[in-house]
């Protein structure tokens, strides 16, 4: 369960309130709600938010509420509600640790003569939590009061063991939900399934998932998008690929069309995006090797290849699609800026960085968990180490390339930004403010003093920041 004392209360911003909502309820205006992973259309961006530039543990906190249990989804906001998901369980969940987990344990263990079956227990004991390893655990939805901080109410969306492993720095509550102002949609992955409930908390419909491998059972991520009265998932795993629309209202499922399995790992851990353009909608997808765009009906309309580990999400600005893919070193981290309006495969030839509708191309650039944010004529890409590239978001041409706070930390959150600053947030619960300009000019560096995975909300004129055991608004 929750705990409910809030440490800090202060007086929050007066509810902006626009147009009649589902039931005669008022809706709020677009810049108090935060429906979904990375906001609106997953930008990224809060253009009009007055958010601080700085803060700690106590200086401009509105509030700080703990939150049980274990679960990286980013909270979510609409007008005066804020709602978050959780896993919690009985028994001790293994602990993350920030930085990346390359090789080296790996050559460790290679020098000491373990090999094979012998080597990938031992790694799987060091990095791995497996269903075996668990007790069964209260899959939650909460809801909190965003002047106060106070939980309004909270829902067991169901009591299960996990439906396969995660690795040590996911957590079975990674996916976070969406709300279209009608209805919650939380997702605990396509290994649990999605539970849909009223704004108000009361159980609608839900949609159990058969599980399915998930690539050295790393766990799941991929949240969930509402569009027009539709649901969108991505299900891609070491067995089974497919992208799947439901009927918001029902859960009906309307289509499902199987992926392609284009390379290893098949699994996925992005978040599907709507493009919308004047010419049509699309549902953007990355897979390892293939970026495919799908109509509303489920048909392929054009493919792009040399993808990488599919983690990191889409997004769009001034009419193009900004889509890339990362991985651990520097190698093979490309990104993309594609025009609307593709068809069939629009892969690259050799040596080429651009087509008909690849506008530009960077081939080491994309972030390997963090998605890339564009703003202002400029698209920032930060790696897990911590080494941003900043483009220009037209012609991708490097305007800089630098160490965040001057290296030493990793990033495993998505940047987010408001009018004139960008917000990068460390694995360590750091978040560094950086002027939007030309060139890097760090304004302010803020310490939450706990691990921090999940990417930031804005709303209201403040930033939702979720640590390990936290949840925090941070406002003027």
């Amino acid at each position: 369960m929750l705990k409910s004392p809030v440490i800090k209360f202060a007086v929050g911003s007066v509810l902006a309130i626009a147009v009649a909502g589902p039931g005669g309820s008022v809706a709020p205006t677009p810049d108090m709600t935060w429906p979904g992973f990375r906001g609106h259309e997953m930008s990224g961006v809060a253009a009009n938010a007055k958010i601080p530039e700085q803060w700690d543990t106590k200086q401009n906190v509105k509030w700080v509420v703990p939150i049980a249990g274990n679960g990286w989804s980013s909270p979510i906001v609409w007008g005066d509600t804020v709602y978050v998901t959780s896993a919690v369980g009985a028994k001790p969940f293994k602990q993350p640790s920030a930085g990346l987990f390359g090789n080296d344990y790996i050559a460790e263990l290679q020098a000491q003569g373990i090999s094979g079956a012998e080597l990938m227990k031992k790694i799987q004991e060091r990095d791995n939590e497996m269903p075996a390893e668990s007790s069964e655990l209260r899959y939650m939805l909460y809801a909190l009061d965003a002047k106060t901080g106070r939980v309004r109410w909270e829902r067991e969306a169901i009591k299960t063991l996990p439906g396969g492993g995660r690795h040590r720095k996911n957590t079975f509550a990674s996916e976070t939900p969406f709300t279209d102002g009608e209805r919650i949609y939380a997702s605990f992955g396509q290994n649990v399934g999605l539970f849909v409930f009223t704004m108000d908390g009361k159980p609608l419909w839900n949609k159990r998932w058969p599980p399915q491998p998930i690539y050295l059972d790393f766990g799941t991520a991929s949240s969930p998008v509402v569009h027009e009265g539709r649901v969108y998932l991505l299900h891609d795993s070491e067995q089974l690929s497919y992208v799947t629309a439901l009927d918001a209202k029902s859960g009906e499922e309307l289509w499902r069309t199987e992926r392609p399995a284009t390379g290893q790992p098949r699994s996925s851990w992005m978040t599907p995006f709507i493009w919308k353009t004047a010419e049509r909608t699309e549902i953007i997808t990355t897979g390892h090797g293939l970026v495919i765009s799908y109509g509303l009906d489920g048909k392929e309309l054009w493919r792009l290849g040399g993808m990488s580990m599919p983690t990191a999400s889409p997004l769009s600005a001034d009419g193009l699609l900004y889509v890339g893919t990362g991985s651990q070193g520097d190698a093979n981290r490309p990104f993309f800026a594609v025009k609307p309006g593709a068809s069939g495969d629009i892969s690259l030839k050799p040596d080429t960085k651009s087509n008909e509708y690849v506008l530009w191309m960077q081939p080491r650039v994309a972030g390997y968990t963090p998605s890339a944010l564009v703003h202002a004529g400029k698209a920032y890409l930060i790696h897990d180490t911590g080494i941003l590239t900043v483009l220009d978001a037209k012609t991708g041409r490097q305007v800089y390339k630098v160490r965040v706070g001057g290296g030493g930390h990793t990033f495993s959150a998505s940047p987010v930004a408001t009018a004139s600053r960008i917000y990068f947030l460390t694995e360590e619960g750091v978040t560094f403010v950086l002027d939007a300009g030309d060139t890097y000019a760090e304004i302010a560096k803020n310490d939450l003093a706990e691990m921090s995975l999940a990417s930031p909300a804005i709303a209201g004129d403040a930033i939702y920041i979720r640590t390990q055991s936290k949840l925090y608004k941070i406002g003027n």
